[in-house]
């Protein structure tokens, strides 16, 4: 269920957060610019660093829980208990402060960010704590100017680990026409599903085929559409930060699509059936 309050103020702060895999990442951002942002390996661990971390980053921008006017949360698919964790701080930030609560894709902002690093190609990869401070929420815009000057079309595969094959994954699109959905976030065991998008891209191939996140385990899954499609494949190690996070939460609260605070639900997904049946025979 949506709600439309509270509306939108640019001048409002929100807090964004997402503890969908082994880190744990916080943004504070206003309007346009993010003012701090925390990035920490704290695998199984999110529930004893996160609620600190929150109120270091709102030290640091001298301000309050009172002072919010949001929280955009990463919903998963990933980490169940980290998921779980992430979901549940910002339904209880949300629902204390009356903040605007905002759900947010946490494939679809890892796909933002690898392809914003895939431009600019001069972020560091993600090390095991990195602060950093201040900037534009502007990757969205920057991806699409750089796909419309060159005409290309892009295809980012977000990818998270899931152990046995699988990987929580799925497909975005940004090209001239705009930024969507190709293939929604699910779990996947990954070397029949690359063959079975690469069979459908046949008829509408992309220009490049970009693969973000954690994909060292499923080198071989890739290799193969490498074969296929040589130098149109790569790889960017770069995982979900929470900027991104705010930046599509951010666009979400212009357009007043909320959450309601008792509704949001994590989005853990399942695997197919035929490809839990295939695992299963496997075993």
């Amino acid at each position: 269920m949506k709600m439309t309050e509270p509306l939108y103020e640019k001048h409002k702060w929100m807090m964004a957060v997402d503890t969908s895999t082994a880190y744990m990442t916080a943004a504070l951002s206003q309007g346009e610019l993010w003012s701090g942002e925390l990035t920490s390996r704290a695998e199984r661990n999110h529930s004893l660093y996160l609620v600190p971390a929150l109120q270091n980053l709102m030290d640091e921008a001298g301000i309050r829980s009172r002072e919010l006017g949001g929280f955009a949360i990463g919903v998963g698919p990933g980490s169940y208990t980290g998921v779980r964790i992430g979901v549940t701080v910002a339904k209880t930030f949300a629902w204390t402060h009356g903040l605007a609560l905002l759900g947010v894709s946490s494939l679809e902002a890892m796909a933002l960010g690898g392809a914003y690093f895939s431009i600019r190609q001069a972020e560091p990869a993600q090390e095991d704590t990195v602060l950093v401070h201040g900037g534009r929420l502007h990757a969205m815009d920057a991806v699409l100017a750089h796909v419309r000057h060159t005409g290309e079309t892009i295809w980012i595969v977000p990818m998270i680990e899931a152990r046995r094959g699988q990987a929580f994954t799925s497909v975005y699109e940004a090209s001239p026409a705009g930024w969507r959905c190709v293939a929604a976030d699910s779990i996947r065991l990954t070397a029949p599903w690359i063959a079975e998008w690469t069979q459908m891209a046949e008829q509408d191939r992309p220009d490049r085929v970009l693969f973000a996140g954690e994909t060292a385990m499923h080198e071989e899954a890739i290799g193969t559409l490498e074969g296929v499609w040589g130098e149109r494949v790569s790889k960017t190690e770069h995982g979900i930060r929470a900027r991104f996070v705010a930046e599509l939460g951010r666009m979400r609260w212009e357009r007043g699509d909320l959450e309601h605070v008792h509704a949001l639900v994590p989005n853990y997904t399942q695997l197919a059936e035929a490809e839990a049946k295939l695992l299963a025979k496997g075993k």
